[in-house]
């Protein structure tokens, strides 16, 4: 049964190349390119890992940590993962309050995002 992803990103391409990859790697992919979308699809969508970038509208916005606060009201379970050019300690703080599972900088590699995403995905004891 394959794993349930959805990436949350306002560039389109990026949305379209990590949902190609996963969905190569025998993910099942949904994207979001925008806060209301992203809020509808994970309040009412079932998702094994939310991927989000932090900053969907602009230079200071923040809607991650929003999604991630919805996100941890609506299904407790799922993992999320928080990308981000402008990472400080004090949002790595903020967003593991919201319940974030890790911080990565943008940008990353593909196969070091697929590795974070399994070792997320794995079973707790092999954690």
């Amino acid at each position: 049964m394959p794993r349930n992803l959805l990436i949350i990103d306002d560039e389109t391409v990026l949305c379209w190349v990590l949902g190609r990859f996963f969905s190569s790697a025998g993910y099942s992919v949904d994207s979001a390119t925008d806060l209301t979308e992203a809020l509808e699809r994970v309040t009412h969508g079932r998702y094994d890992l939310v991927i989000s970038d932090l900053r969907l509208s602009g230079t200071q916005s923040e809607e991650g940590l929003l999604i991630a606060e919805r996100l941890r009201a609506a299904a407790p379970a799922t993992r999320m993962v928080l990308m981000t050019a402008f990472a400080t300690p004090e949002l790595g703080q903020r967003a593991r309050e919201l319940g974030v599972d890790l911080v990565l900088s943008k940008p990353q590699s593909l196969p070091a995002l697929a590795e974070h995403v399994s070792q997320l995905l794995s079973p707790a004891e092999t954690r």
